[in-house]
């Protein structure tokens, strides 16, 4: 339910088929809800390592035109000093209420997690099929800058596939 519930905020947020939505989150129930329901919704997520810095993730959310981004307060208040350079960024979804964003850049806006949830109706999203772009995976950059690595949804799949054969896991 909560997967769909945030596919509905995003889209009532304009999320357009395609749009990027990054995802800078410890391992918690928000990241696995996000990663979820903002691919069902017809966006692409962005997973960005938790260990990164505030400037590794500008780099990675002006490199791939990040528009939304999942984060804790903790984490936003780190880099709210860094957003004004990522041009394309509108939306930032926190998961706990957060103190001040009174210093945003023009056009960036805060969302509460509960609110974006609770706040739109139930929508389908934006129809996807299997080849459309799913998730872009960024790796490490230890010879140089990240690079993002483009994945459809049948890429997920086949990959979520591989693994749980070899982990012989079941029903």
């Amino acid at each position: 339910e909560g997967v769909h519930h945030f596919g509905a905020g995003l889209l009532h947020l304009g999320l357009q088929r395609t749009d990027r939505v990054g995802i800078w989150l410890d391992k918690r129930v928000e990241t696995v809800i996000a990663s979820f329901g903002a691919p069902g919704a017809g966006g692409v997520m962005v997973p960005m390592n938790p260990l990164l810095k505030p400037e590794q993730i500008v780099y990675i959310a002006r490199d791939c035109n990040l528009r939304f981004l999942v984060t804790s307060p903790e984490r936003f208040a780190l880099l709210a000093p860094l957003l004004g350079r990522c041009l394309d960024l509108s939306y930032v979804v926190l998961t706990e209420s957060a103190a001040d964003s009174a210093a945003l850049p023009p056009g960036l806006s805060v969302r509460n997690w509960d609110a974006l949830l609770g706040g739109a109706s139930a929508s389908s999203g934006h129809r996807v099929i299997d080849t459309d772009l799913c998730a872009i995976l960024y790796t490490s950059g230890s010879t140089g800058q990240p690079k993002g690595v483009v994945l459809s949804h049948r890429n997920l799949v086949a990959g979520a596939k591989s693994v749980a054969s070899y982990l012989e896991n079941g029903p």
